[in-house]
């Protein structure tokens, strides 16, 4: 029904009939004609017709088009997809008119769907049900056509030409393409200036730097573009029966209806294809990808998406498809939820995971949803997808319509800025449900209650004592010394290694010769990848899988190699103050810090073989993410908001460890000690931090604290 005083919906959007939507026929027409067409109320199933996927653009740059008489506002974008897509069919299709044939013998319209145009955006009513079948529309059309943009001007046009022949070239010989690749690592940098590295390489290495870099560039423009980083299109491509990207070069301003030679150019890729090369860079060529700055990892996460297992059945869960899309842009943060809901797993218990709500706080859908899952899993994996952008609130608050992100701090806040992978950890921490999760206060949401609490019961494993910087993708490969400088975070590993086995534990019971210094850096290798796989292990979705051994030998060679760089600069330096230009460089290096029988292990590990493999594991695992030290002397790896005095916890219900906040000082002050089963729990309030991973207390089989002697909990998550 229509609100009192605004102005009636226009004629052509009548009252649609359950699980009926709306095609746009768009007449024929040259490239200056205006768009008209009519809209046709029909089932997904009935006459075939297209759907289009575009980003809407700038709200305020508009056109008109006009519908059954009357005139409707679009985006410009939206209509340059329909200008683009009604001049000529698109090329290579089967089904489509041939080219060449005379105009009063071509289809006289082409059906189209498109959402601002199909949907009446001004009823909510309608918005909410059509997004409900946004999964059926885009799934039951013959084809979407995924408009890129216009390409502006000629050298918009080489970038974008220079992009797709490159991809399809690529592919032909992906490991090939990726060695050559490979002399952009030794002599480019976008931080620093690359003229004096390149001006002693020989003419023909200068060449090729020169095309590879030429090539790159052009690939980085390409996945750039806005389409790509929306979030809407996950589903669109993803349920896709075929999907073309789609692009042309927009007119000169001076096109007239008088110029009879001229056409529409326009160029197209295959989604599929763009799909094995993206997915290729990110299992192989991660280092690359980040020090180019490429976003294409982006596209990567949409097939991760929908990634299916042998059997056909789907190997990504709708929790975790929420997190790889969340980095995208959407108008209405709600959309991060509904824009997924097309997805197979998006039925729980034999109903919707949620239903689209635009009258609810982001806040509210979220913690709806977060409840949903918990309840009817009995399982805290969703928790595990908290990434604070910010320090979380120790305070207790109540529901507030005025406050779109409030929601209590165990709930993922799917609008905030994230950059960091699930913890995908092969060995569990402890039992994956529980069924005596529980809740107290405000669940249904109901504003002026409070936010409810999560009830929950575990172990605290030790109590954080220090915390690195944050670790950034471009600190990780191992280049030159001009490269090392620019870094964030200059010889990293060796920082961590000063933060997490200090200089004043050398020699005492926790760094006896040999053995545990050993112990420690090994822990420390496999946080950083978020575990290594054996054969029966599941396979990780964040980066390349390595068994344990080839773990072994790859991150010993990053040691060495990272040795050779510092004991070079070192020497080169004569000394280090840190009041000098060389205070980027640490004293000593990791080797240099090990026992000499650690020393000779990691020499026999490392022959034979590189750091290459190390480093595509622990890339994207750790990017965003800080190292920590425990008081007991353990190391961890978690979210980029921990900070000294935080918990390291073991939660029944959850796979992963859990870094947990008190409030008032709540719990033991003593929080390290021995247990037993038949022990009271200390009960402590705290506020969720993220996800964590302390791989000396994750041992295969063992999800039970006591075994460890760690102190029970119940802890009150606000």
């Amino acid at each position: 029904m229509n609100n009192p005083g605004r102005r009636p919906f226009p004629n052509f959007y009548r009252p649609l009939a359950p699980k009926l939507t709306r095609v746009f026929e768009l007449e024929a027409g040259e490239f200056l004609d205006p768009i008209v067409g009519r809209l046709v109320p029909q089932a997904m199933d009935a006459e075939p017709y297209e759907a289009i996927s575009y980003v809407w653009g700038n709200p305020r740059k508009r056109r008109d088009i006009t519908i059954d008489g009357e005139t409707l506002s679009v985006t410009e974008n939206l209509h340059g997809a329909l200008t683009a897509f009604r001049h000529r069919p698109v090329a290579g299709s089967s089904d489509e008119p041939d080219a060449s044939t005379a105009p009063a013998q071509r289809q006289p319209v082409r059906r189209l769907w498109a959402d601002a145009v199909c949907i009446n955006q001004e009823d909510l009513q309608e918005r909410i049900s059509q997004v409900e079948l946004m999964s059926f529309i885009y799934a039951g059309a013959r084809r979407v056509l995924s408009w890129l943009g216009w390409e502006e001007g000629e050298e918009g046009r080489r970038q974008m030409q220079d992009a797709i022949r490159f991809i399809h070239a690529f592919m032909k010989d992906p490991e090939a393409g990726l060695c050559d690749a490979r002399v952009l690592l030794l002599h480019h940098d976008y931080l620093a200036d690359p003229t004096e590295d390149l001006a002693h390489l020989s003419e023909d290495d200068r060449r090729r730097f020169e095309e590879q870099a030429r090539k790159w560039e052009a690939v980085k423009f390409f996945f750039e573009i806005e389409y790509f980083h929306r979030a809407w299109i996950v589903q669109e491509l993803g349920l896709a029966r075929e999907a073309l990207l789609i692009t042309a070069l927009k007119p000169a301003d001076d096109v007239t209806a008088e110029d009879e030679d001229w056409a529409l150019e326009v160029d197209i890729i295959d989604w599929p294809l763009v799909g094995r090369f993206v997915k290729f860079l990110d299992y192989s060529g991660a280092s690359l990808v980040t020090h180019l700055g490429l976003v294409s990892w982006v596209a990567h996460h949409i097939l991760m998406v929908w990634a299916t297992k042998e059997d056909g059945t789907p190997d990504c869960d709708f929790l975790t498809g929420m997190h790889w899309t969340r980095t995208l842009r959407v108008t209405d943060p709600r959309d991060r939820a509904f824009s997924l809901l097309g997805h197979p797993m998006a039925i729980l218990g034999g109903e919707l995971v949620i239903h689209p709500d635009y009258t609810r706080t982001r806040g509210v859908i979220y913690t709806r949803l977060a409840v949903n899952f918990i309840r009817k899993t009995n399982n805290l994996y969703i928790v595990s997808l908290v990434d604070h952008e910010d320090d979380p609130s120790l305070e207790q608050w109540d529901w507030d319509p005025q406050h779109e992100a409030r929601m209590p701090s165990w709930v993922p806040d799917w609008h905030s800025i994230n950059r960091t992978t699930p913890v995908d950890y092969p060995i569990a921490a402890a039992a994956a449900e529980d069924d005596e999760i529980s809740f107290e206060g405000g669940v249904d949401c109901k504003y002026g209650t409070s936010l409810p609490h999560l009830l929950v019961r575990g172990w605290v494993i030790d109590e954080i004592l220090a915390v690195s910087r944050r670790m950034e993708t471009t600190d990780f490969p191992i280049t030159h010394l001009a490269r090392e400088r620019t870094k964030q975070n200059p010889f990293w590993l060796d920082r961590v290694w000063e933060l997490v086995y200090p200089a004043e534990q050398q020699g005492s019971a926790l760094a006896s010769p040999g053995g545990d210094a050993l112990a420690v850096l090994e822990s420390l290798s496999v946080a950083l990848p978020l575990g290594a796989r054996e054969k029966d292990d599941s396979v990780s979705k964040a980066g390349l899988n390595q068994t344990l051994e080839e773990h072994h030998r790859s991150f010993a060679a990053y040691v060495l190699e990272y040795h050779e760089l510092l004991r070079g600069a070192l020497s080169e330096a004569g000394s280090v103050n840190e009041d000098d230009d060389n205070s980027y460089l640490p004293v000593r290096s990791v080797f240099d810090s090990l026992p000499a029988e650690a020393q000779a292990e990691l020499r026999r590990r490392a022959e034979g073989t590189t750091a290459g493999g190390f480093l595509e594991c622990m890339t994207w695992p750790s990017m965003c993410r800080i190292v920590y030290r425990t008081a007991l002397g353990l190391v961890g790896m978690g979210s980029r908001v921990t900070r000294p005095g935080d918990l390291v916890c073991r939660v029944r219900g959850s796979a992963v460890l859990m870094t947990l906040r008190r409030i008032d000082g709540s719990g033991a002050s003593e929080v390290t000690g021995t247990t037993t089963e038949t022990e009271a729990a200390v009960s402590i309030r705290c506020a969720h931090i993220a996800p964590t991973v302390v791989p000396a207390r994750m041992k295969r089989g063992v999800i039970d604290g006591a075994e460890f002697g760690e102190m029970a909990a119940n802890f009150r998550i606000i």
